[in-house]
């Protein structure tokens, strides 16, 4: 097995309007932490791509222009590349050439980063992936990690934003290796899910959170590696640092800093302290797309939160919006996301998933596949909008109605969706281990 690592600097250098907070006002003021953009190229029976960006999300425009040009560039195909985001609050999104593509819900007032400038920089890094290769191995450790908590806490009076300290979450904290023929260690992947929200929208210096401080330590601790953070199914996780007692607080730089080498830390636990197991690489791939189905919410529901002077500023400007969306017949009662898998060997397969996933799902998922070899991501190929369960759905909350209020949609989520993304899951996963022959 060949591989390479590459990375740069996307940090923006003058003012933007940073994404993921609608309560900021104007634009960055400065930069705490600079963003990268990172590619990690594996090279066996087939080549695989991944790539991390520090950014809030993606559109599918975005998504499919990088990987047609990709696919021109180099001879990648759409199922052998991953993007993934780490879906920083305090930098900007990737839109793609195309503005009225079908899947984004980043609001366009809100900062996005030069499309040709980032596309380029991501044909210059896998150009270095691709001269760069060198022999080596890929290698499997496990650990747990008590980083994240749930913001869910479910109440008699519905779901809270709030810590729930006993919910139940997805704590694998996976980590894989890279290490040359001498056994040196070279790169880093590491995933975990959780918002990188330990600061609040009273931030207004461009950083990658707590992702971008864990990935500095471990590359100072393990001098000549690249760290890498890939983003897991994080929709309703926050870093358990900003959680204090009854409820979350907009951590300083200083706690920040501390929560990223705390997850550093378990890392470093997982690599120091935890059986590794090699990867065979024999790489089979596969990308599919679900159609996901919503409910028509009547126009008087949001004519009354427009009206209701006790709902936040937020809220009403998104019902209103919905409610000019009705009017002129563009509000969409379906949509999709992508699901790519991939079969590292015979034990060993990472699923990765297009938007804000629950970490419901991975847990799901990874009963329907024990043995400890499944990797879950959420925030791959895009991101554009929480994916909640059929639970979930059934008790309501933010990451059920969101969307529904300032996004495009007739309504929320049918509990189908559930049904449907896990069905499609075990279809593609079937195809393979068939093409496989077992």
């Amino acid at each position: 097995m060949k591989f390479s690592m590459s990375k740069a600097d996307i940090t923006p250098q003058t003012p933007v309007f940073m994404t993921g907070f609608a309560a900021r006002t104007h634009e960055s003021e400065g930069i705490h932490d600079p963003i990268y953009a990172k590619a990690v190229l594996l090279q066996a029976n087939k080549t695989l791509l991944i790539i991390t960006l520090d950014l809030s999300g993606g559109d599918r425009s975005f998504i499919d222009g990088i990987k047609h040009t990709l696919e021109a560039a180099f001879g990648l195909q759409h199922d052998e590349v991953l993007i993934n985001f780490s879906h920083t609050h305090h930098a900007v999104a990737a839109r793609g050439p195309v503005d009225a593509n079908t899947n984004s819900s980043f609001n366009r007032q809100q900062g996005s980063m030069d499309y040709g400038f980032l596309r380029d920089i991501l044909v210059g890094i896998v150009k270095d992936c691709y001269a760069n290769a060198e022999e080596g191995a890929l290698l499997l450790g496990r650990g747990t990690s008590k980083f994240g908590v749930s913001r869910r806490r479910l109440t008699e009076k519905g779901v809270l934003w709030k810590p729930a300290y006993d919910a139940e979450i997805d704590n694998d904290l996976f980590v894989l290796k890279l290490v040359d023929q001498s056994n040196t260690l070279k790169g880093i992947l590491y995933s975990y899910g959780c918002h990188p929200t330990s600061m609040d929208s009273d931030n207004y210096l461009i950083s990658n959170d707590f992702p971008g401080k864990t990935n500095g330590y471990l590359e100072e601790t393990y001098p000549g590696a690249t760290a890498f953070f890939l983003q897991g199914c994080a929709g309703e996780i926050k870093p358990l640092k900003c959680a204090v007692g009854d409820d979350f607080i907009s951590c300083s730089f200083e706690q920040m800093e501390e929560a990223g080498v705390d997850l550093a830390k378990d890392v470093i636990g997982v690599l120091e302290h935890k059986p590794f197991h090699p990867i065979q690489c024999r790489f089979k791939t596969i990308l599919a797309e679900a159609t996901l189905y919503m409910e028509h919410t009547p126009i008087e529901y949001f004519e009354d939160i427009v009206n209701n002077p006790a709902i936040g500023e937020a809220r009403r400007r998104g019902a209103k919006r919905k409610i000019d969306l009705i009017k002129e017949g563009l509000a969409k009662d379906r949509t999709s996301i992508y699901i790519s898998i991939w079969h590292l060997d015979d034990e060993t397969r990472l699923i990765a998933m297009e938007g804000e996933i629950s970490t419901e799902y991975s847990l799901l998922l990874k009963k329907m596949f024990p043995g400890g070899k499944t990797i879950i991501l959420g925030y791959t190929n895009g991101v554009t909008f929480y994916v909640p369960t059929r639970k979930m759905i059934g008790e309501g909350g933010y990451e059920v109605d969101y969307h529904h209020i300032g996004g495009p949609f007739s309504g929320i989520f049918l509990p189908e969706v559930e049904d449907i993304i896990i069905g499609q899951i075990a279809k593609a996963d079937l195809s393979l281990r068939l093409a496989e022959g077992h």
